[in-house]
């Protein structure tokens, strides 16, 4: 085999694994979208029912915390191991996935980003390491009957070669074709799962918030408003070392911790169920149905969605949190904006939002980022100049 061909066979088994894992993510978004809204719409208006099904839930959770350990493992803790050690273990992935799918599907005010993002990265490990042993062992594959390479291929846990820094090509030009490949593979899963989204007609994440018409006098609220989204932020780092505080017990007995998690959850989906989940779906509800309350009411929908995500997390009901913090942000921009209805609600709203996440989460430039999405592209430059203010801040007080 010529090395052109070598590289040919490598790029395409390459996509073929991406896609893999592509369709994989759909799955667990698929799974996680339509088993929990077939739940939630019988279970909504039947408080019984409600109680029952999170207490099933919270033991489910628990027992298989026993069983399994700590998971669903969240992506700061993959990525974290990865940098450290080169590698993942990712024998654990499906069951990662599943308990995440647990969590979710059960009502949790959590995301699936962590969860999902988490073993994104262990599917890229298996994804490489698959690869590395096609690459170092290519002599002896290619004598294989097409039957035994297929399985070698495609067998989900076997024939792969974990990374070994001595053996690891130093040649820059392997390093560029390595960028060039992999942004390659990131490209073709996204595409598999775009396609795979749109052919099943599944929702869009991201929910536009409405026009904006702002203006250069505007630009005077910019600084206090920022100012009110940090403090906002820094209150809510504040609640979450107090809520771990709070529930630092049970730590050995997961099925009681988690029946703490399935009561907050049944009250939330009795009393106030359009926080139940990440509040992304909820999203493209708040400038037409939730606007027509106090203001005081909606703060205390913000705290309250921001305790039960805190509940959520320390209870073993674990997922991601940017998507509930971006609703809380989005949702504590909107109400303070009604103090300000002389000036353009989205330009208020987005600056509040993008401060108060970017405090919580920490990054600048990707929370700005995601937040845009959000909101018309006109106010992009506004949540940017956001994102810098904060990058000055971050680099000055190092």
């Amino acid at each position: 085999m010529t090395k052109y061909q070598q590289s040919l066979y490598l790029a395409l088994y390459g996509i073929l694994l991406s896609a893999i894992i592509g369709g994989l993510s759909f799955i667990f978004i698929f799974l996680e979208s339509n088993l929990s809204h077939t739940l939630w719409n019988h279970l909504l208006g039947k408080p019984i029912l409600i109680l029952l099904a999170t207490v099933f839930g919270g033991v489910l959770i628990g027992f298989l915390k026993n069983r399994w350990g700590n998971y669903p493992e969240v992506a700061h803790h993959t990525i974290s191991e990865l940098k450290q050690k080169q590698t993942v273990t990712y024998t654990p992935v499906l069951k990662n996935l599943t308990v995440a799918l647990i969590v979710l599907i059960f009502g949790a005010g959590v995301g699936p980003e962590a969860a999902l993002l988490s073993s994104l990265v262990m599917l890229s490990v298996w994804q490489s390491d698959k690869l590395r042993y096609l690459f170092f062992q290519q002599k002896e594959f290619v004598t294989l009957k097409k039957s035994e390479q297929l399985k070698r291929m495609l067998h989900p846990t076997k024939y792969a070669q974990t990374y070994q820094k001595n053996l690891a090509p130093t040649h820059p030009k392997w390093k560029q074709l390595k960028i060039f490949i992999n942004t390659l593979f990131v490209f073709n899963g996204l595409f598999a799962f775009t396609v795979l989204m749109k052919l099943t007609e599944q929702p869009s994440f991201i929910s536009k918030m409405g026009t904006s018409n702002w203006e250069l006098r505007d630009l005077l609220l910019f600084m206090p408003l920022v100012l009110v989204g940090l403090l906002a932020g820094k209150a809510y780092l504040l609640l979450k070392k107090q809520m771990k505080k709070i529930f630092n017990f049970w730590q050995n007995s997961p099925i009681k911790k988690a029946l703490i998690g399935s009561l907050a959850i049944s009250l939330i989906g009795i009393f106030l169920p359009s926080l139940l989940f990440s509040g992304q779906t909820s999203l493209g509800q708040v400038p037409d149905k939730y606007l027509h309350y106090s203001m005081f009411f909606l703060l205390v929908v913000v705290l309250l969605k921001l305790v039960f995500l805190e509940v959520c997390l320390q209870t073993g009901w674990v997922g991601g949190d940017i998507f509930p913090i971006v609703f809380a942000s989005i949702l504590f921009g909107f109400t303070l904006s009604q103090a300000f209805s002389s000036f353009d609600i989205l330009f208020v709203t987005s600056v509040l939002a993008s401060s108060m996440a970017i405090t919580v989460i920490d990054s600048p430039i990707g929370v700005a980022l995601f937040i845009a999405l959000f909101f018309p592209v006109n106010i992009f430059p506004i949540i940017l100049l956001v994102a810098l203010c904060f990058f000055i801040k971050k680099k000055t007080h190092k």
